[in-house]
C-alpha cells in the first residue's frame, strides 16, 4: 500500500484515514510498514509464553 500523500509529518489522525489491511506505525511523524512476524519468531515466542504459563 502506498501512503496517500507525501507530507513532512504524519499524525494519528492521518493514520486513521488510511485503508485497513496493512500494518503501519508512525515514529516521529514518519510512517513505517510493519512486517508480519515469521513463523520461527511465532514458534519461539509461543514456546517462551508456554514456559511462563
Amino acid at each position: 500500500m502506498l501512503i496517500p500523500e507525501s507530507k513532512d509529518k504524519y499524525t494519528y489522525a492521518d493514520y486513521l484515514t488510511w485503508p485497513e489491511g496493512d500494518r503501519w506505525e508512525i515514529i516521529d511523524g514518519v510512517p513505517y510498514m510493519q512486517a508480519a512476524p515469521s513463523w520461527q519468531y511465532q514458534a519461539i515466542s509461543g514456546n517462551t509464553f508456554g514456559q511462563f504459563y
